[in-house]
């Protein structure tokens, strides 16, 4: 294949890209978000109301619905987290950085979620003190969620004492690259997120399927395989850039979170309460990459694409 069509194709590509990551689309996207999650809340609530008040709605389907009404929260999560991996995707080609503090948000907001379900399973708050087991579980998940959070925050403030410089004359072509590239990641979750949403479905709605499919699903939807997909996304993204950045200090930066990306992704399959020290791990260590990345930019300045 020659350069000229790939420069066609690279060309095509990023048109449709700015045609789908555009503000209008971008706004659109949120409102949909909006509408769901609220939808989402309601009917979760409804649901919980109603099997409540007539014990005998609790067959089929909704068997395995719990009776807790902090559990609805969990409904709205779901979908604002969705929507958080849509804008991690958007911001992928502007900044490498931004996308990376924005993976840390998205498993931040994997744990404040399942706070809100590991609540629910109390049956009676006042006996908060007699499930010492299930408190702590809650409580090391609060913990955890407040560090990440605070670490984010550093991370984006170190983030904007990085030194920029002009930028190189082909540093187009590298933008280009990443926009196709987020292109294809758009619609590879977005196929993703449809085939697991049905196969949880057919999990809950076969009967043979076994208790507990359809929650293991539910629980982390399918954001283990989504950074399964950032890692590759951010290995190809390292390769293709050394001709644009051949500098050190940026093939060690980009590696850094590329390993911080694989560590992410270990936390979701480690056991609790591993897996909050693994995902802490995961963002202190881009963290630590980014100021020993900002201090060199402090000597000598570089952009940050």
């Amino acid at each position: 294949m020659n350069p000229t069509t790939i420069d066609s194709i690279l060309g095509r590509l990023v048109r449709f890209y700015d045609v789908c990551s555009s503000e209008a689309q971008q706004r659109r996207i949120e409102r949909w978000t909006l509408w769901f999650a609220v939808s989402g809340f309601l009917i979760h609530l409804g649901l919980i109301a109603l099997v409540r008040a007539v014990p005998s709605f609790g067959v089929g389907v909704l068997t395995e619905l719990d009776r807790n009404y902090l559990h609805a929260v969990y409904t709205p999560f779901s979908f604002i987290l969705f929507y958080e991996v849509l804008l991690l995707v958007f911001a992928l080609p502007k900044s490498h950085t931004s996308s990376i503090a924005m993976q840390y948000e998205i498993l931040s907001l994997i744990v404040i979620r399942r706070v809100f379900k590991d609540i629910g399973e109390f049956r009676d708050p006042a006996a908060w003190f007699e499930q010492t087991d299930a408190a702590w579980t809650v409580l090391l998940d609060m913990l955890g969620a407040l560090a990440m959070f605070a670490l984010i925050v550093v991370f984006r403030r170190v983030r904007r004492t990085v030194k920029h410089s002009p930028e190189s004359s082909n540093l187009g072509q590298f933008v280009a690259i990443k926009k196709s590239v987020a292109l294809v990641l758009y619609g590879t979750l977005l196929s993703l997120a449809a085939y697991n949403v049905l196969q949880w479905l057919m999990g809950v709605l076969s009967p043979s399927s076994g208790a507990g499919h359809g929650e293991k699903n539910l629980d982390y939807f399918f954001f283990p395989m989504f950074f399964e997909f950032m890692i590759f996304t951010d290995i190809f993204l390292l390769i293709v850039s050394i001709p644009f950045f051949e500098r050190y200090d940026y093939v060690v930066r980009n590696a850094g979170f590329v390993i911080s990306t694989v560590l992410l992704r270990f936390s979701l399959s480690t056991p609790k309460p591993y897996d909050l020290l693994v995902g802490l791990t995961a963002i202190l260590y881009g963290l630590c990459v980014l100021i020993v990345f900002s201090y060199s930019s402090q000597v000598q300045p570089n952009s940050e694409e």
